[in-house]
C-alpha cells in the first residue's frame, strides 16, 4: 500500500532528510514535501504533511539560517501556520503550493512558516479494508501532527510555541477543538494508538476558525431555528432539493422550539455589556436575536463601506449593489442525473474550495480496469505522483448573474447598514440549503451520520433531540414515527456514541472542569451567505469563548459562502498583532 505513495522519510526523525529540502522559485520558499507524520499510519496517503518556509530562513541542505529575517521575523520567531485540510469530516490529503484548497502563499508572503497536513476521515479504511477514520480519528491525526512538529523542532524553521491552527468547515471544527483540548488526557489512548509522540505537547498558540461545523448534537435544532421560514431546500450533500412534507414541517417546528430552550440553557452573556442573552418564545425576538442581527448589520456595514471606498475588487457602488444594478460571476450549476438531483461528485463541489472544479472520474465495472465507484474527494484532490499530469481542477465553468434588488430588506445611510429581519434575509438572500433534518438526516445517509458510524456500521443516527421530536409527533404522524423513531432512539443508550459526541464538541471544553492547555487567542469568521449550518453555531462558539475570558475576534463576512470567509490580508494582520 505504501510503495506508490511518495514519502521522503523512513523514520520520524527529520534530521535524516535535511537534504530533501528544495527551493521553489515561484513562491520564494523552501519546501519539505510528502512527510509521513506517524510510524503507525493506517492510511498513509492521508497521514502526510508538507512544510514551507520563507527563503530567508534556510540555506542549501536544509540548514536553518539564524541571521535571515523577513517582516520582522526570523527562523526562530516566525509563527507556524498549521492549515488542516479537513472537509466534510472526510479523509483529506495535504496540499501543494498552487494546488486546490491551499492558502499557503498569503502566509509565506508575510514571513510565516506554513504547514499543510492531511488526515483520516469518516470513509477511511486501512489495508485490510477495516474502517479506521471515525471520530475522533480526524482530530487525533492533527494532534499527532503537532507533536511530530515539536519532536523535530530543532531542525525545523519556525517557533513551535507559536503554532496557529487554521481550518474551514470540518477543518474549522478541528481548529476549534485543537484550540480548546490541548494535551487533554481524554485523547491519550487514541494518540498512543496513532503513534503520536506521547512526550510532546499538542496545544496551539492561537486558532483561526472558519465556518465551523460543530455542536452536531444541536445542529439540526439550530438549523431549523434559523431557516424555519423557508420550506424549500436546494440539492446538497444532505439530500436532493425539495419541499417539506407536512411531517417535516411539524418536525422543523419542534426542533426550532427545542433550540430556543437549548440556547437559553447555556446562560450566555453579551461580551460587550455583560447582559444575559436569550431568545423569546417566538424565536424572532429577544436579546440573543438582536445580538445576531447586530452582527449581520455589522457585516453588511463593513462590506458596503469597503465597496464605497474602492477597497474591493467589485467595481460598482453601494447604491448599485442594493438596487441590484450590477452583475457578478459565479460557478455554473454542476448538473447530475437531472437539474434537481446532482450526482455525488457535484455535491462534493462545495468542499473542493473556491476556484476548483471537480472532474467526474470515469467509472467502470467488475471486469474493467476502472474503479467500481467514484473516488473520494480526498483522492480527487490528491497530488498525483511525480511524473504524472495534474488533473485540470482549477478552471470551473462560470456564468454571469444579474444582481438582485435588496432595497426591500437592506438599507444604507452611508455609514450604517441595516437588515430588516432574519426571515426576510433568509427568503431573499440566502435560502435554505439542507432539508429537515439537516445533519442527522432521516435517511441516515449524511456525512455526519457516517462520522459517528462504527467499523461494522458505516452510518448511525446520533441526535437524541431529533428522536424526542419524532416521538412527540407519534399521534399526529404514526406512519413516520414507525419508520424513523426505532432507528433514532438507539442513540439514547449508546455509551460509545456518547463518548464520540463529547470528544467532538469544543463546547464541552470551554468554561468547564476539563483540564486542557488552551489557546491564548481565537478568531472566528463565518460567511454571511453560509447555509451549511446555522449562524448561531459560530456565534455560540464565540460567545462561549468570550464568556470564558478568552480573547476572541468574531464576525460574519458579507456575501461569503461556506469557505475561508475573510477579506484579503486580515487574517495575516491578526496573526502579526498577536505574535509581535
Amino acid at each position: 500500500m505504501t510503495q506508490s505513495i511518495p514519502m521522503i522519510n523512513k523514520t520520524m526523525d527529520l534530521a535524516e532528510v535535511q537534504d530533501q529540502w528544495f527551493f521553489n522559485e515561484k513562491y520564494q520558499c523552501w519546501c519539505l514535501e510528502d512527510v509521513l507524520y506517524t510510524s503507525k499510519a493506517t492510511t498513509p496517503k492521508f497521514q502526510r504533511l508538507s512544510i514551507f518556509a520563507p527563503a530567508p530562513y534556510m540555506k542549501e541542505g536544509g540548514v536553518i539560517d539564524p541571521e535571515g529575517s523577513m517582516n520582522g521575523f526570523t527562523a526562530a520567531t516566525a509563527p507556524v501556520i498549521m492549515n488542516n485540510n479537513s472537509a466534510g469530516y472526510m479523509e483529506m490529503p495535504h496540499m501543494w503550493l498552487g494546488g486546490p484548497r491551499c492558502f499557503g502563499p498569503q502566509y509565506l508572503e508575510r514571513g510565516f512558516v506554513y504547514v499543510t497536513c492531511g488526515n483520516r476521515g469518516r470513509e477511511s479504511k486501512d489495508a485490510d479494508g477495516k474502517r479506521c477514520g471515525k471520530i475522533p480519528s480526524n482530530l487525533v491525526d492533527l494532534k499527532t501532527v503537532i507533536r511530530f512538529l515539536r519532536h523535530n523542532a530543532a531542525v525545523l524553521p519556525g517557533d513551535m510555541e507559536k503554532i496557529i491552527s487554521v481550518g474551514w468547515s470540518a477543518g474549522g471544527a478541528m481548529s476549534s477543538l485543537l484550540a480548546v483540548t490541548g494535551n487533554n488526557q481524554k485523547y491519550d489512548s487514541y494518540l498512543e494508538e496513532s503513534g503520536a509522540f506521547m512526550d510532546e505537547r499538542d496545544d496551539v498558540y492561537a486558532a483561526q476558525i472558519y465556518c465551523p461545523i460543530i455542536d452536531l448534537e444541536h445542529a439540526d435544532l439550530a438549523y431549523e431555528w434559523m431557516f424555519s421560514a423557508d420550506k424549500e431546500n436546494e440539492p446538497s450533500p444532505a439530500g436532493p432539493g425539495g419541499v417539506m412534507t407536512p411531517f417535516e414541517e411539524a418536525l422543523s417546528a419542534r426542533l426550532s422550539d427545542s433550540y430556543i430552550r437549548y440556547f437559553n440553557s447555556l446562560g450566555l452573556k453579551n461580551p460587550e455589556t455583560g447582559d444575559a442573552l436569550s431568545l423569546d418564545a417566538d424565536g424572532r425576538s429577544g436579546s440573543a436575536y438582536d445580538y445576531l442581527m447586530g452582527k449581520i448589520d455589522e457585516s453588511a456595514t463593513k462590506f458596503l463601506t469597503k465597496l464605497e471606498n474602492g477597497e474591493l475588487a467589485e467595481q460598482y457602488s453601494a447604491e448599485d449593489y442594493i438596487k441590484g444594478s450590477y452583475t457578478y460571476e459565479t460557478m455554473a450549476p454542476q448538473g447530475g442525473k437531472d437539474d434537481d438531483e446532482p450526482d455525488d461528485v457535484s455535491l462534493m463541489q462545495g468542499h473542493a474550495g473556491p476556484g476548483v472544479a471537480l472532474n467526474k472520474p470515469p467509472v467502470g465495472g467488475p471486469d474493467g480496469d476502472l474503479p467500481l465507484e467514484p473516488p473520494t474527494l480526498g483522492n480527487m484532490l490528491s497530488r498525483p505522483p511525480k511524473g504524472m499530469p495534474t488533473p485540470p481542477l482549477f478552471e470551473p465553468p462560470m456564468i454571469t448573474v444579474q444582481g438582485k434588488d435588496k432595497s426591500g430588506w437592506l438599507s444604507w445611510d452611508g455609514v450604517q447598514a441595516k437588515v430588516s429581519d432574519l426571515d426576510t434575509y433568509v427568503l431573499n438572500h440566502r435560502r435554505r440549503m439542507k432539508p429537515c433534518t439537516s445533519f442527522d438526516i432521516l435517511s441516515c445517509k449524511s456525512g455526519e451520520n457516517e462520522v459517528y458510524g462504527k467499523p461494522e456500521q458505516p452510518s448511525v443516527h446520533f441526535s437524541t433531540d431529533v428522536a424526542k421530536a419524532i416521538e412527540s409527533l407519534k399521534t399526529q404522524f404514526p406512519e413516520e414515527y414507525g419508520t424513523y423513531y426505532p432507528a433514532y432512539v438507539l442513540a439514547t443508550g449508546d455509551t460509545a456514541l456518547t463518548r464520540q459526541k463529547y470528544l467532538n464538541n469544543p463546547l464541552n471544553f470551554i468554561g468547564t472542569e476539563e483540564k486542557s492547555d488552551q489557546a491564548k487567542y481565537y478568531r472566528v469568521r463565518v460567511g454571511a451567505s453560509d447555509a451549511d449550518t446555522s449562524f448561531m453555531i459560530g456565534m455560540t462558539l464565540a460567545l462561549e469563548l468570550a464568556n470564558a475570558g478568552k480573547p476572541v475576534d468574531y464576525a460574519l463576512v458579507w456575501d461569503k459562502p461556506h469557505c475561508e470567509a475573510d477579506y484579503p490580508g486580515e487574517v495575516c494582520d491578526w496573526i502579526e498583532s498577536i505574535c509581535r
